[in-house]
């Protein structure tokens, strides 16, 4: 696999880069195509003595790691769900063994690869349901599939996990985050309907460094290769696929299994017809009217694609759309984790991202996601005519409460 030269940045660069505002070109040159090989070059050649190789390629090899390990957890849970026929949609058991199968992994496997670096981690779940007598029987079906998914890998000679263990990592995920030091991010299975389906979810890891998202890693099992449409959203590739991004060095992409890493980059269009957008699977996690009233302002023809979890970003990243539109209904808080690596796998992809009022999105204010009533993601062509079309948008209608 190759690797990705970065250089390094200071800290004013790194505002600059991270907290990007729509009416500030994207200082890279647009790509040609969306997706683009790695090639092997001496670019060492082209860097001089005075400027140091980016700080972040531990933590990234580091995160791809967790995340496909992860991964590997969560599509066994979901095979055995799929073929099942005893299986009951109301049955969410299975979800809640990947779900913290997955974060026990990612913490795992952070701290057993960056042994010198102190862990600290934003994670949607705590142990406090596992510790109850009724979930005995859960927390042992959760130890057995994380111990036999270590096992298989057979990258870390350690003995099986405890139950307590295993309790304790997952505690290893309570952390506040904020504007100091370095925090991990994760959201072990963003997408638990779209899992429980058979659809699209993801494992979302991101670091904050000084409250900037400086890396992101989206493990989406059932994303193909090939471009989506809302017709083949689980076609050909069963592998899935691995976006990894690292501040001031690119998107990049590749199976979950192993292949060619390819560098990614947004749609270039700018014209709104031939946008099509990205709107979550679920109506209750964003309002399909309002992006609908918006689409019509714009004059988008296609018809929207609806998957679920942060898959959209990544999907977005490479080219299949060119907008995605999220507006929870009032009172609904973001969390961090349900954004943060997908934010950085479309901003290195030449994308950006802001609330409705057009204002970036903050990562530095703990674990919630403080903006003004939603998140809208394209390229920095159409960001003007979006931004207008949804302000107006929002005039007209008013969204319901929970």
């Amino acid at each position: 696999m190759a690797s990705s030269s970065c250089i390094a940045i200071t800290t004013t660069a790194l505002t600059r880069l991270v907290h990007r505002t729509p009416s500030i070109p994207n200082p890279r040159p647009l790509l040609l195509s969306t997706q683009l090989p790695i090639k092997s070059s001496s670019s060492s050649s082209l860097l001089n003595s005075s400027v140091a190789m980016s700080s972040y390629d531990k933590q990234l090899t580091a995160a791809k790691k967790a995340a496909s390990l992860a991964a590997r957890l969560c599509q066994n849970v979901q095979k055995g769900l799929l073929q099942s026929d005893v299986h009951s949609k109301s049955d969410k058991s299975p979800v809640t063994v990947a779900d913290y199968g997955s974060q026990v992994l990612v913490s795992f496997v952070l701290q057993k690869e960056l042994p010198d670096h102190t862990f600290s981690l934003v994670a949607e779940e705590d142990s406090g349901d596992l510790r109850k007598e009724e979930s005995q029987e859960t927390l042992e079906r959760i130890t057995k599939l994380v111990n036999d998914t270590i096992a298989n890998d057979g990258s870390y000679k350690v003995s099986p996990l405890s139950e307590n263990d295993v309790l304790t990592i997952i505690d290893k995920g309570m952390s506040e985050g904020g504007s100091n030091g370095q925090h991990w991010v994760l959201d072990p299975i963003d997408g638990t309907k779209g899992f429980l389906r058979g659809d699209q979810y993801a494992i979302a890891l991101g670091m904050l460094d000084e409250g900037k998202v400086v890396l992101g890693v989206l493990a989406c099992p059932n994303l193909p290769l090939e471009s989506i449409t809302s017709g083949n959203q689980n076609a050909a590739n069963k592998a899935g696929c691995l976006f990894s991004a690292q501040l001031a060095c690119g998107t990049y992409m590749e199976s979950l299994d192993g292949s060619q890493t390819v560098k990614v980059h947004v749609s270039n269009t700018e014209n709104p017809e031939e946008a099509s957008f990205f709107e979550s699977y679920e109506a209750a996690h964003s309002s399909h009217s309002l992006s609908g009233s918006i689409a019509k302002k714009l004059g988008v023809k296609a018809a929207p694609v609806r998957i679920d979890s942060q898959a959209k970003y990544g999907a977005l990243a490479r080219g299949d759309g060119a907008i995605y539109l999220r507006f929870p209904n009032k009172g609904y808080r973001e969390k961090i984790w349900d954004h943060a690596a997908g934010y950085i796998v479309v901003a290195e992809a030449g994308g950006v991202a802001t609330d409705a009022a057009g204002k970036p999105l903050d990562f530095s204010k703990g674990r919630y996601l403080d903006l003004d009533t939603g998140i809208i993601v394209t390229n920095r062509k159409l960001m003007p005519a979006l931004l207008k079309a949804v302000q107006d948008s929002l005039r007209e209608e008013v969204l319901p409460s929970l």
